[in-house]
């Protein structure tokens, strides 16, 4: 698209060579080098790129656009206070297994130590008993003995970690099971929030339904069963769009109808 400029708010794209989805996070990328656009709006992930097929849940879309709109949920305060508080939970798991090799390590050593002390007692007694020179068992004994204190106390310090370490172990076990917990509630409270606002959008939702082309029937969006374009099309009329949405073989015969349709800037394109 070098050289060929386009500026306003109902482009016609769909005898240029650009793809549709690249177009799309084009325009929500402020970084993007070759298209200038305002910043895109919550509702802009849902309904940025419109087209047959598109995926669509209707119930997030709509909460988009609620709060484009600056609607509040009631239980918009609660979930930002869940969401504080998952963020402060970071529990750091320990490294159990080098705690627990470390411990048994020092357990081995004092066992062979302990078990090479009393042989050498052993001998040293009965060369006492035999009368004969005890000075180098003696030697090797003192020798054993100061090595079994050191791993002695070796053991303990590794017995006190590993015990330190489990104790962090379940403090972070029961700060993941919280952190869940906590999720679980924001879920549910994100759930309510988002019933709140399809019954908050329903009468809106139906009119753009209705002012749609084609035989779209105004519908609750609660139970609304028809083609994901065409929900995608009233949120996008319902919402407040800053930036363009890309509308790919939509029911608009222009750019210019398009975009008075949906009340907001229009880029059509084609795959």
């Amino acid at each position: 698209m070098a050289g060929d400029e386009r500026v306003g708010q109902a482009v016609d794209l769909r005898s240029a060579a650009v793809e549709p989805g690249q177009l799309s996070a084009a325009l929500a990328d402020p970084s993007a080098e070759w298209i200038d656009a305002p910043a895109p709006t919550p509702p802009h992930d849902a309904v940025g790129l419109l087209q047959p097929g598109m995926e669509l849940d209707l119930r997030t879309a709509l909460a988009a656009a609620g709060r484009s709109l600056g609607l509040v949920a009631p239980q918009a305060a609660e979930i930002a206070r869940l969401d504080r508080e998952i963020a402060a939970i970071e529990p750091d798991s320990p490294d159990l297994r080098a705690a627990r090799h470390r411990a048994a390590e020092a357990g081995a050593d004092v066992a062979a130590l302990e078990e090479q002390v009393a042989r050498t007692s052993g001998r040293l007694a009965a060369r006492r008993e035999a009368d004969l020179p005890t000075e180098a068992v003696q030697a090797k004994l003192d020798d054993l003995t100061r090595k079994l204190t050191e791993a002695e106390t070796e053991q303990i310090a590794a017995q006190e970690a590993l015990e330190r370490a489990e104790a962090a172990a379940q403090a972070a076990r029961d700060a993941r099971a919280r952190r869940l917990s906590l999720v679980d509630r924001r879920e549910n409270r994100r759930r309510e929030a988002r019933a709140w606002f399809l019954d908050a959008l329903a009468e809106p939702f139906e009119r753009a339904l209705a002012s749609l082309p084609g035989d779209a029937a105004p519908t609750p969006p609660a139970s609304f069963d028809g083609p994901t374009l065409t929900g995608a099309l009233a949120v996008a009329r319902i919402a407040d769009l800053s930036t363009p949405v890309v509308l790919v073989d939509g029911p608009f015969e222009t750019a210019v109808e398009a975009r008075a349709a949906l009340d907001a800037p229009v880029v059509l394109a084609s795959v």
